[in-house]
């Protein structure tokens, strides 16, 4: 694929598409009502994007990053409320495997540590993450999500917190991920609610997202496309909880507006939490 490559059809099922955001070039699935970027990027485009996003000149991934390896040096793990609820519920008592694709400088493992019966190994795409990954002794490997096709070994759960709207090849995550599952396994990931920009009025949103846009995130999900896309692919939807409350942010504006929105229930929260389960 060139530079200049472009999606005809739905990325995920094949169906016609229609434009979405002409300013960052975005479509929309007649039938699955995915949202997506419609060019195809090369390799050495997301290498450069994501060089320059854990590059130490970036502060706000750099910062975030270096605040959390120092803590989870000193043994501070906090993976927030609704990871913890949603892993509580997929935890059982016998042994299981779980593998991560983006797991970072492995927050998730080092918590899922404290379980003696779980089995974790992590895919992270940044060398240097990795390494620090393996620096805190969580079992990282470094490479995208198909290193997950190397062997042959089921595992029990597929987690993806925030990384399923990176993935350009979505029809091919998800053929390596009912590969990898073993049976009745369950696929468990969060991604940004493309609703949220629902929450501003039409004048101020215009073609905003309040997400990243291209080549960073390329996959745009709301509650019925992710229904949708998970159907399609040979999953089926066991849960799936939208976050609630905006997060306490007092020097946005915004904030106690979204808030009173929250408690009538008009409130589109910014994170979809997902647990899928092969059918």
């Amino acid at each position: 694929m060139n530079q200049n490559s472009f999606y005809g059809v739905c990325k995920c099922c094949g169906a016609e598409i229609k434009d979405e955001n002409q300013k960052i070039n975005l479509v929309k699935c007649n039938s699955c009502d995915l949202v997506f970027c419609r060019k195809i990027y090369t390799e050495k485009d997301f290498e450069r994007v994501y060089n320059e996003l854990y590059n130490a000149t970036n502060p706000k991934y750099s910062k975030h990053s270096v605040e959390e390896f120092n803590n989870l040096k000193k043994q501070i793990v906090n993976i927030g409320y609704n990871r913890k609820i949603l892993l509580s519920k997929i935890i059982k008592k016998h042994k299981q495997k779980f593998l991560e694709i983006g797991s970072g400088i492995g927050l998730v493992g080092v918590y899922l540590k404290s379980f003696k019966n779980i089995i974790y190994e992590g895919i992270e795409i940044d060398k240097a993450t990795h390494e620090k990954a393996l620096e805190l002794e969580v079992n990282s490997i470094n490479g995208d999500f198909s290193k997950m096709n190397e062997n042959h070994e089921t595992v029990d759960i597929i987690m993806l917190w925030e990384v399923l709207e990176h993935i350009q090849d979505l029809k091919l995550f998800f053929e390596l991920a009912k590969n990898k599952l073993a049976p009745k396994g369950k696929l468990v990931f969060s991604v940004p609610n493309y609703n949220k920009r629902l929450n501003y009025n039409i004048i101020e949103r215009d073609d905003k997202i309040y997400q990243s846009g291209p080549p960073v995130h390329l996959n745009f999900f709301e509650e019925k496309s992710i229904k949708k896309v998970l159907d399609f692919n040979g999953f089926k939807t066991n849960e799936i909880k939208i976050k609630k409350i905006p997060y306490l942010d007092l020097r946005n504006k915004k904030f106690f507006n979204f808030l009173f929105k929250a408690l009538i229930g008009k409130y589109h929260g910014s994170t979809i939490y997902v647990i899928a389960e092969l059918k």
